[in-house]
């Protein structure tokens, strides 16, 4: 197991108390044991660094690009009426299935154990394997959205990011003091409450996927952006 390190963020949680994890989001529908939770404590989401070392963050990127020729381009320009989570947010980017060193990674003992420390005991992976996205051609973006309800927990790594700039491409956008307003209504006004997260090179953030809604920014011309996303279900 690395040695994973909290990096200090913006984020932190004032709002209403907070629960979900299914269809619907109000103060009064996320467990207590989840509110409870290191990760809640923190605003609903946390950057690591040390999760995944040089090495092998390396070998997955090598892994990402093995599996882009098998890619499917994501693109939605039109969101449906979802409000609460799931549904199809706006969208254009690169998305392919995971490949076993992923898998490893996702079923590791060692990571679930840290995972589960920060959320919930009862967390599991919702699949086999996680999936890589590339946001690598200019303007690729992911709207304003929260996640499907298998994904309650996304743990989402950084292994390319460049060339880029300080402006605000491919930066994770999140909104922890909006938890239980209608996507629309964040939508509409995206700057009240954002806090922007540049994810860097091999780091990762824990994110309550399903309870905090977030965005990924359209990446500036020459930019290539490759995470690694696993989505965890916690109860």
């Amino acid at each position: 197991m690395m040695q994973a390190k909290a990096l200090k963020t913006r984020n932190h949680f004032t709002g209403p108390e907070a629960r979900s994890l299914q269809s619907r989001l109000s103060p009064d529908s996320i467990p207590q044991s989840i509110r409870q939770s290191l990760l809640m404590k923190e605003g609903g989401f946390q950057v690591f660094e040390g999760l995944l070392d040089a090495r092998f963050r390396h070998e997955l990127l090598t892994e990402a690009l093995a599996q882009l020729p098998e890619a499917t381009a994501c693109e939605v320009k039109i969101a449906d009426a979802e409000e609460v989570r799931g549904g199809r947010p706006r969208r254009n980017f690169i998305n392919s299935s995971g490949g076993p060193l992923q898998q490893a990674f996702y079923w590791a003992p060692w990571l679930l154990d840290f995972l589960r420390g920060l959320t919930h005991q009862a967390l599991t992976p919702t699949g086999p394997c996680g999936t890589y996205s590339y946001y690598v051609r200019p303007g690729d973006y992911l709207d304003i959205h929260r996640d499907i309800v298998d994904c309650d927990v996304a743990v989402i790594s950084c292994l390319n990011d460049g060339p880029k700039d300080d402006a605000d491409g491919g930066r994770l956008c999140l909104y922890p003091e909006r938890l239980f307003e209608p996507l629309s209504s964040i939508r509409a006004t995206p700057q009240q409450g954002a806090v922007k997260v540049r994810l860097e090179l091999g780091q990762t953030i824990v994110l309550y996927g399903g309870i905090v809604p977030h965005a990924l920014l359209k990446v500036a011309e020459g930019q290539a952006r490759i995470v690694s996303v696993l989505c965890y279900r916690a109860i």
